[in-house]
């Protein structure tokens, strides 16, 4: 997926980061977001920045698919509308775009590695 690689590529050439999509790298999207929070509250610019979420959000998506075999990345979500960006995984609905969104605009309180802890890697254990 074409936003997927773009999220990569920021990665790496933004943060010197590469991401290899195992459930650990999400530490790593949530270090990413965390510095476009930053960068978002000096200057306040919201330019790109739901581009950014949006590329995190499918890496998201991408990685739950790689890892367990299932789930399907939407565009547009009867409840939410347009542009929602559902990820429909394991018999419900999640959205790792919107994840994103709120960490960089809401700051830490929107922790993604916390969010993927509870609803995909805690699950799978019980």
């Amino acid at each position: 997926m074409e936003l997927t690689a773009l999220a990569l590529r920021v990665a790496r050439e933004g943060f010197g980061k590469k991401l290899d999509f195992s459930h650990e790298s999400i530490k790593e999207v949530e270090s990413i977001l965390s510095g476009f929070h930053r960068e978002y509250d000096k200057t306040r610019s919201e330019d790109g920045l739901n581009g950014i979420a949006l590329e995190f959000g499918a890496y998201i998506a991408t990685t739950i698919q790689r890892n367990t075999g299932e789930g399907v990345l939407e565009r547009d979500d009867p409840e939410f509308g347009e542009a929602a960006f559902p990820f429909h995984y394991s018999g419900g609905t999640i959205f790792p775009y919107m994840w994103c969104v709120k960490r960089i605009f809401d700051g830490a309180g929107d922790n993604v590695w916390s969010k993927y802890q509870v609803l995909i890697l805690e699950p799978r254990h019980q």
